[in-house]
């Protein structure tokens, strides 16, 4: 029997895909809770139609982060914070530099900065960032004391 699964089942597969499985295992678990649908001509033309529209969703997505990264190449951005003998007080974190690109509108997730460790000096330093799997792109920050 082809089914439609609605939502992930283990070793069987994952939402909007197409199986064929025994009548039984569907009459008896998957439609009574509800995680597959019999798949009708109609049924599996919906979840096609769905399944492209959530592709190009993903590619205008990527194409997004794509421009983003290659605008954030080699940008350098200047965080000032209260400092003592080139010490700061406290440390600059993921979400302060977050805030600062966002000065220069450009909106980066605080948890896409990757910090080796944390920033406690000024000076200058490259921080990466991961914006997808296979976008990354470095900014130059640069801390200067008050």
């Amino acid at each position: 029997m082809k089914i439609i699964l609605l939502q992930d089942v283990k070793k069987l597969g994952r939402a909007g895909d197409v199986k064929d499985v025994a009548e039984g295992y569907a009459r008896n678990f998957l439609f009574p809770k509800k995680l597959a649908e019999a798949a009708t001509a109609e049924a599996v033309k919906e979840v096609e139609a769905k399944k492209a529209q959530e592709q190009a969703t993903q590619n205008e997505e990527k194409k997004r982060l794509l421009e983003l990264a290659h605008k954030l190449k080699g940008k350098k951005i200047t965080l000032k914070s209260k400092e003592k003998d080139g010490k700061l007080f406290g440390s600059v974190s993921a979400k302060d530099i977050a805030a600062g690109l966002e000065n220069e509108n450009l909106a980066v997730p605080e948890n896409c900065i990757i910090l080796k460790e944390a920033i406690k000096e000024t000076g200058t330093y490259d921080i990466g960032i991961i914006l997808d799997k296979g976008i990354e792109s470095k900014i130059i920050l640069t801390v200067s004391g008050e």
